[in-house]
């Protein structure tokens, strides 16, 4: 128990308490128990296979893939998970000669399991759009990767300004990743209705 608190502080999901077990299966959502089981037992992970993560605002992309860091952190993997514009406003902040970014990068690169939460939702800059390249690199073989998106993936191009960098970005988070497309209620909307009623 102790362990698992440790990882899932480190991971710095917002929401530690999200698990599979509270996911709701209500009609139109495109999830099903059964998807959600065999994610939550993380055999892509072994694999290191990516997760994409589609649908409108507010169906539940982000709580999905909340719960399953605290499934990855249950099983003992590492996990680390970041909303795209705090990683790029983090990186931001360090001195690229400074140690502390060279261990932030090393934990990016390194963890079992990384979240990019709100993948592209607002553009990104060049720098950001390379330094987010060099980290699928360095993860490339070692890790998995698990973004969420209001957008195809085809239409991140519009995002990223530079061709070349956005086909490297597109190819290394989709080609060996599963994509699970939701639908259905605002989540929020409907989570807090049946909590005021």
């Amino acid at each position: 128990e102790r362990r698992v608190l440790k990882l899932l502080k480190a991971s710095r999901t917002p929401n530690p308490a999200a698990c599979v077990e509270d996911i709701r299966y209500l009609d139109g959502r495109n999830l099903n128990r059964e998807l959600v089981v065999r994610l939550a037992a993380c055999r892509w992970i072994d694999q290191t296979h990516n997760l994409v993560i589609l649908g409108k605002s507010s169906v539940g992309k982000s709580y999905l893939a909340q719960a399953l860091v605290n499934a990855a952190c249950r099983r003992d993997y590492t996990a680390r998970y970041f909303r795209l514009d705090v990683l790029a406003n983090q990186l931001a902040v360090y001195h690229r000669q400074d140690a502390a970014r060279l261990a932030f990068l090393t934990g990016l690169h390194t963890c079992d399991l990384l979240v990019l939460d709100d993948f592209l939702t607002t553009p990104i800059t060049g720098e950001t759009a390379a330094e987010l390249l060099n980290i699928l690199a360095a993860r490339e073989g070692r890790g998995s990767t698990v973004v969420t998106s209001q957008f195809d993936p085809e239409d991140w191009y519009r995002s990223l300004h530079d061709a070349v960098i956005a086909e490297s970005i597109l190819n290394r988070i989709v080609s060996n990743a599963e994509l699970v497309q939701l639908d259905g209620p605002n989540m929020r909307r409907h989570t807090h209705a049946e909590t005021t009623s």
